[in-house]
């Protein structure tokens, strides 16, 4: 399973905002800080606004924050949220406009799923709170 680089710059910034709870981080900050493109990283926390996984304010004392505690944030939900095509990996797709001959025998597309599901399953059992670095570090 491949993630997008929205879904990586989605926690990394859920990351960074765990780690600085008392005060609110402007986009420009996360940005600078990891070497991400500004304008990539407004579409990722626009999305993560819009659903509730952040809250974002505006104007001179605006910036990011999270609404929760860490340990409740789900990975997997964040994964999810920012994959907009998670059935693509598993679905046999037509080749050509042709389907595959193989669709009706084949065993891969189960395999595939039960991988997905196995997948998504340990990111359902791991919090935001599970892959936050250690502050000493």
């Amino acid at each position: 399973m491949r993630l997008t680089l929205h879904t990586a710059y989605a926690i990394r910034v859920l990351v960074y905002l765990a780690r600085n709870p008392e005060r609110r981080v402007s986009v420009h900050e996360i940005s600078d800080s990891h070497g991400i493109s500004h304008n990539h990283l407004v579409k990722v926390v626009n999305r993560l606004s819009h659903s509730g996984v952040v809250v974002a304010r505006r104007g001179r004392s605006g910036g990011l924050q999270l609404p929760c505690l860490p340990h409740e944030i789900v990975i997997g939900d964040i994964v999810r949220l920012m994959e907009t095509d998670m059935d693509s990996v598993v679905a046999c797709q037509p080749e050509n406009g042709q389907h595959c001959l193989l669709a009706d025998i084949c065993r891969l597309r189960h395999l595939l799923a039960q991988s997905m599901r196995a997948f998504l399953k340990v990111l359902d059992e791991t919090t935001l709170n599970d892959i936050l670095p250690d502050r000493r570090a």
